[in-house]
């Protein structure tokens, strides 16, 4: 994280989220800050910023405090629209300001063409049922103008995989393989500019870490533990040391089981 510009955004994400009374979460350090740094490269007061399926993200707050371009943290479930609006009031939010929580669907996008600077889509579309990831990508080069910025995370595998539930996740969700990134999300009007891809580190270091800690493991990868014991919620303030530890980057997506993707609209 620290090679790829990452980590000073963890720790500003993390104070942030202080804020917020909202946990840090392994995979979530990373693909949030990959957010953050392509909002801060791409935003300024004047910009406009669009992230989708805003859930409990810290991303678009922290983004508008610092950058202060008109932001729209945008969902379907009202639980999350109401999370999105509570952080509002953490932060002192109001009606003075650019920020706008709203009901969006990613397929059908209600803002204008060209309208955009800087959309994020972390870890969401994957959850989109049928075509819907590839109709979302469309819709993102749509609204985004030309130069604009558009940072998207999902999950990958070995091979394409789509389950109907997960025991950490009660609804739709498919892993991409390489071939299905290119084929799915990847369009000619949008530049890679940058992937990132999270990868286990050597199997020696893991197999010794799943040894030291056996006693608390019982036979699970340490991942599948830490989430089917709740831990993430216990302890989420260790998940950086996880984060750190156990997860590498590469810019190859061979043996990797998220991607961190930036595009630049032409």
């Amino acid at each position: 994280m620290l090679r790829e510009g990452l980590l000073q955004y963890w720790w500003m994400l993390y104070r942030h989220s202080k804020k917020l009374n909202q946990r840090t979460d392994i995979f979530r350090n990373i693909e949030d800050s990959f957010a953050a740094k392509h909002g801060d490269q791409r935003l300024a007061a004047g910009s406009v910023y669009v992230d989708i399926g805003s859930g409990s993200s810290p991303v678009p707050t922290f983004l508008y405090q610092r950058c202060h371009a008109t932001t729209y943290a945008t969902e379907m479930d009202r639980a999350y629209l109401d999370r999105q609006k509570s952080y509002m009031q953490a932060l002192g939010l109001g009606k003075r300001d650019s920020f706008f929580v709203q009901k969006e669907d990613a397929t059908r996008l209600s803002f204008d063409d060209r309208s955009i600077d800087f959309v994020t889509a972390v870890s969401t579309i994957e959850h989109i049922p049928g075509d819907g990831d590839s109709r979302s990508m469309a819709e993102f080069a749509r609204v985004l103008c030309a130069g604009g910025r558009l940072v998207v995370t999902v999950p990958t595998a070995p091979a394409y995989i789509e389950n109907q539930s997960t025991f950490y996740y009660a609804g739709f969700e498919r892993r991409y393989d390489a071939a299905a990134l290119e084929n799915r999300l990847f369009r000619p009007e949008l530049k890679l500019i940058e992937q990132l891809y999270m990868v286990s580190p050597p199997p020696e270091f893991v197999e010794q870490f799943q040894q030291s800690f056996s006693e608390f493991i019982h036979g699970d990868s340490w991942n599948d533990t830490w989430y089917k014991n709740g831990w993430h919620d216990q302890y989420p303030d260790i998940s950086i040391l996880l984060s750190l530890g156990m997860i590498r980057l590469s810019p190859d997506p061979s043996g990797s089981f998220g991607a961190c993707l930036a595009f630049e609209k032409q």
